[in-house]
């Protein structure tokens, strides 16, 4: 299994690929890196007609991404989902394993946590009703299961909410609207735990972001063993369910790893 954030864990011939491919990695950074600093004439009319040169390693280096492609179809890689579950709920998935995102399941989550009491009826049917899951096109399309291939301490802005708020953005989201929304909120926000899922994600389970995703992250990885500073962002959106063994373990609350989860992974965001 890889971690993405680890060169040490690249399957060899990924790793032998990347070797083959280091001075087209190299070459194309440092010379975007020359393109980034120049600086555009000052006369209008000059700005006007000036072209910044393009980067010629960029074709190779393209080539280079299209060749690790193929390659990584069949690899599996370390992910984290960050969610907001009850004890009953990760007893359910460590059980019977990771499904889709869908309006079935978030109904039957419901009902589960009206029949814990953890839910009065007609909240649970106020968040049904208003779910973005109803309105796929507005919210933008949430089928499937995200997670992200870097550990991200759940103090950030990109995960926060999704472990603060039960039930992920099918539930809060549109419920972010202003002061009447706020026990509607505080509802969501009472129920259970937040939850960091360590999971091992099949590269075949991924669609739309998948094999060419990874391979712009890698080659970022690759860079900053040159000593190049950048930041690594890559999710994988799994389209099929997952067994319980896809699932390493489940961090949650509480726990000293959940509060520090980058550290804990030896993960730099090097922003």
């Amino acid at each position: 299994m890889i971690s993405v954030w680890d060169l040490d864990t690249y399957d060899g011939d990924i790793q032998d690929y990347l070797n083959r491919h280091q001075a087209t990695i190299r070459l194309h950074r440092e010379r975007a890196l020359e393109l980034d600093n120049i600086e555009p004439p000052r006369d209008l009319q000059e700005r006007i007609r000036f072209r910044k040169p393009t980067n010629e390693h960029y074709p190779a280096y393209m080539a280079a991404r299209d060749g690790l492609a193929p390659i990584l179809e069949s690899k599996s890689f370390r992910a984290f989902h960050y969610t907001r579950m009850t004890d009953s709920e990760v007893e359910r998935i460590l059980r019977a394993g990771i499904r889709t995102t869908s309006l079935d399941l978030l109904n039957e989550r419901l009902q589960s946590v009206v029949e814990e009491k953890l839910l009065k009826p007609e909240i649970a049917e106020t968040i049904y009703r208003s779910s973005a899951l109803h309105s796929p096109h507005e919210y933008g399309d949430r089928r499937g299961f995200w997670t992200t291939a870097c550990p991200i301490d759940v103090t950030d802005s990109a995960v926060d909410m999704l472990v603060g708020h039960w039930g992920g953005e099918s539930s809060y989201f549109p419920f972010m609207g202003g002061a009447e929304d706020e026990a509607m909120l505080s509802a969501i926000q009472g129920i259970g735990r937040g939850r960091i899922l360590e999971i091992e994600v099949p590269m075949s389970s991924t669609q739309g972001v998948g094999p060419h995703s990874a391979t712009k992250t890698m080659f970022d990885v690759v860079e900053r063993s040159f000593g190049h500073e950048n930041s690594l962002a890559l999710d994988f959106n799994s389209l099929e369910p997952l067994p319980p063994s896809a699932i390493i373990r489940v961090i949650s609350e509480g726990e000293a790893e959940f509060d520090d989860v980058a550290t804990a992974f030896g993960y730099t965001s090097g922003e």
